[in-house]
């Protein structure tokens, strides 16, 4: 089910001339898979920060619209 919503939200994009760029946590190992195998480009990292001064490490992806 992810993998198609991921393909409609990116169909939508292409066809209305959007760029995506998402955030993804690194311990969803099983998404990051899907994206990459999706197509999406790693672009770098963040650190997402939340709550009384936790934080946790993101990976961050771009849709490459043709």
């Amino acid at each position: 089910m992810g993998e198609s919503l991921m393909r409609s939200a990116m169909d939508y994009a292409e066809e209305n001339g959007l760029r995506l760029v998402l955030d993804v946590m690194e311990k969803d190992e099983a998404t990051i898979r899907l994206y990459e195998r999706l197509g999406w480009q790693f672009i770098g990292g963040a650190t997402h920060q939340f709550g009384d001064g936790q934080q946790i490490p993101a990976k961050c992806y771009v849709w490459p619209a043709s």
